[in-house]
């Protein structure tokens, strides 16, 4: 591939604004929707989702609720689709034998790779009838590894990174990746590199879905581990046509984000003239430097549709079928999957709703069943009155609530409703940037997670129905079933309680801040009591390091949330007796996130407008390795959205991955160990647990959810045929 091309590819990232943050970050309230219409019949199941932006595809951001329709058409990877390996009910991976003919086998090579063969089923189709193959499991490894992918600002576009050959070809420098070969019709080999065995969780590597190649790219084909040009096929006018349209899209949407920025900024400012406050430099500056990025992404998506249109860029026959496909696969299949291989086909999105339909070519799920529910709908309704929808029978199904006043209503209601309750994988949290300012510390760390009354957030935010954890796991983790005691009366192991004498004595023996404002008077924990007690509200006896640089901490939570409002009343009264300024502030979702991945300022002491710490939520991953969210090479590239970098824990994490996937007692041990370091580090602090309540109509049988096995991985055991 020539460098201009692959400019031009990595470019389009920056055009296309895909970049999307995990959806288990707590957002703001949507707006809230008008009165559902009751759809529900004897042959429709509906389903209440708070919001939905329908995208169908896995690599993009969306909202959880759209999960729901990618789980039920086959195109989330989990027990639906046609994906050679899934997690079952309890986090575990099962290879799919409805897909598979046998277990895959494997082969240790010379170079200390190791080769997986797959051999799939000669009876799974799409739902149009065309016949699944192994070409269609190859194309979509090796569309997904390639550089146009990769131009989509795709967050799986790294997927395949522990194949041979990733590097090499999604650069251009080659046209094929080893570490994966078509075989026969029904024959496929995957190749992990040597480097990165043996890995605990390896087989979670290997794990394939098909790809609809002859929807996405008919001109495609596949020749062991590369694509080509199909046999007789020569690049047409409306091909280039199509490319030139899709790169005028592109500077249509940037330019339409330049202007709904502009527009959001002057209103922003004309409010805060209103009210009489005053806009931080630091926050103007920061705007001003989003808005001149958004116009550098205008000006750069008009530059490429210029060059294209002028033929300075030349595409050659198969990157420009890439290209289309790819563009096709994000702009069009992305939001209208017609072609799909799940238990159910996608008929509409629009109208606050998304709709499915029964799939008659479904072979079965991972278990070899089928669905009898002929249609479903997921329909957008007030969050706050999902459970008096299920009530009325408007809705069949509430999932996951966690407000106390929903969940006691549906208790009280129980000869009108089923309820079934079940551990939260996650827990909400203060995430906290571990890399400047004074939250660098541990020591503050601590102290942080000793000025908050953690089982107030229990009974407030949830209304008793949550827990809290002093740790970074959930408790349906096999590994927390397993250790969970063990961790928890290890005499190590600290229970974070509201504690003033604690915090002080953190802050005194683990970090900086240890004197008052002229950077060498000791501060005194008895006389910052007393000036509290005597003026709380103009309280300033904070705690200072020997360059006289304050403990002041900003905090971002989301406006108009429980959590944000408690935080707002406890933390930085708390803080006040311990010394530390604790700044709250409530801003909207998009604010939070930008601010959560700003660049580390130059001098990490320095005192400025930038947040380090943020209340949101998180949802462990199934399997869960805290590698990616823990290990110091994944920040800027992964997870590690806390920037910790310590040697310590990189070196647990590594030796727990680099078990061998039988030595399930060795990853536990250092399981352990990353509990202990998390504990003892607080490199973010666990506000709570919650235990989450789905509701359901009387007429609802078969549903049986766990943790890790949401409704609709029930979806193939459900009927309508309650009393």
């Amino acid at each position: 591939m020539n460098k201009k091309l692959l400019s031009l590819l990595v470019a389009l990232v920056m055009v296309l604004g895909l970049f999307a943050f995990p959806v288990f970050a707590e957002e703001e309230e949507p707006t809230e929707p008008p009165e559902p219409e009751n759809m529900t019949d004897a042959d429709t199941l509906v389903v209440g989702a708070p919001q939905l932006s329908g995208s169908y595809i896995n690599g993009f951001g969306n909202d959880v609720y759209d999960i729901y329709i990618k789980s039920l058409i086959g195109n989330y990877g989990d027990v639906n689709s046609y994906t050679t390996l899934f997690m079952d009910e309890g986090g575990q991976a099962q290879w799919n034998m409805t897909v598979l003919t046998e277990e895959p086998t494997t082969e240790v090579n010379e170079d200390g790779s190791k080769t997986y063969t797959f051999k799939i089923a000669d009876d799974l189709v799409w739902n149009d009838g065309t016949q699944i193959t192994a070409k269609d499991y190859v194309f979509g490894i090796l569309q997904g590894a390639s550089p146009q992918w990769l131009a989509q600002g795709a967050q799986n576009a790294s997927a395949s990174e522990n194949l041979v050959g990733f590097e090499d070809f999604q650069s251009g420098a080659s046209d094929e990746m080893p570490g994966v070969e078509l075989i026969d019709d029904y024959t496929f080999t995957i190749t992990l590199k040597a480097d990165k065995l043996p890995y605990f969780y390896e087989s979670t590597w290997t794990g394939a879905s098909p790809t609809p190649r002859h929807r996405l790219a008919p001109n495609v084909d596949v020749e062991g581990s590369k694509l080509v040009v199909a046999e007789g096929y020569e690049p047409t006018d409306e091909d280039r046509k199509f490319i030139e349209d899709s790169y005028a899209q592109k500077v249509e949407e940037a330019q339409q984000a330049l202007q709904e920025e502009l527009d959001w900024w002057e209103q922003y400012q004309a409010e805060a003239e209103e009210n009489e406050e005053e806009i931080s430099e630091g926050d103007i500056a920061a705007e001003e430097e989003w808005i001149a990025g958004l116009q550098d992404d205008v000006d750069a998506a008009q530059q490429e549709l210029d060059d294209f249109k002028e033929g300075k860029i030349e595409l050659n026959p198969l990157e420009l079928l890439l290209t289309e496909s790819c563009l096709d696969t994000a702009y069009t299949y992305r939001f209208n999957p017609d072609v799909t291989a799940g238990p159910y086909n996608f008929v509409s999105f629009g109208n606050n709703m998304a709709k499915v339909t029964i799939n008659d070519s479904f072979k079965g799920n991972a278990y070899g069943e089928k669905p009898t529910i002929k249609n479903v709908i997921v329909q957008t309704v007030n969050s706050q009155m999902e459970v008096d929808y299920v009530l009325a029978g408007i809705l069949d199904i509430s999932p996951d609530n966690t407000e106390q006043a929903k969940i006691n209503k549906a208790k009280d209601n129980q000869d009108k409703c089923n309820l079934y309750d079940y551990a939260r994988n996650g827990y909400g949290q203060f995430r906290i940037r571990n890399d400047f300012g004074p939250t660098q510390y541990k020591g503050v760390r601590k102290a942080l997670a000793y000025s908050i009354d953690r089982d107030q957030f229990v009974s407030e935010v949830s209304g008793g129905y949550a827990i809290v954890v002093d740790g970074s796991f959930g408790i349906a983790q096999f590994e927390y079933v397993d250790k969970g005691e063990e961790v928890e009366e290890h005499e190590n192991w600290i229970h974070y309680t509201l504690n003033a004498d604690m915090a002080n004595q953190s802050l005194d023996n683990e970090s900086p801040y240890l004197y008052e404002a002229d950077g060498t008077t000791p501060w005194d924990a008895e006389k910052a009591q007393q000036l509290y007690e005597q003026d709380p509200e103009n309280f300033d006896y904070w705690r200072y390091d020997e360059n006289g640089v304050q403990c002041r901490i900003i905090e971002y939570g989301s406006q108009g949330i429980d959590t944000t409002n408690l935080i707002l009343i406890m933390m930085p009264d708390n803080c006040k007796r311990v010394g530390i300024n604790f700044i709250v502030k409530p801003v909207d979702w998009a604010t939070l996130s930008a601010e959560l991945d700003k660049p580390t300022p130059d001098d990490p002491n320095a005192l400025s407008d930038q947040a380090s710490c943020f209340n949101m939520g998180i949802g462990f991953a199934t399997p869960n390795d805290p590698y990616y969210s823990w290990h110091s090479s994944q920040i800027g590239v992964g997870d590690n959205k806390n920037y910790v970098n310590d040697p310590e824990v990189d070196e647990i994490l590594v030796r727990m991955r680099n078990r061998d996937p039988e030595d399930v007692e060795g990853w536990e041990e250092d399981w352990v160990l990353f509990q202990l370091w998390f504990n003892d580090n607080m490199p973010e602090i666990p506000l709570y647990a919650n235990q989450y309540y789905t509701v359901t109509t009387k007429r609802v049988t078969g549903l049986d959810v766990t943790p890790m096995w949401p409704w609709y991985d029930c979806i193939c055991n459900m009927t309508l045929d309650g009393e």
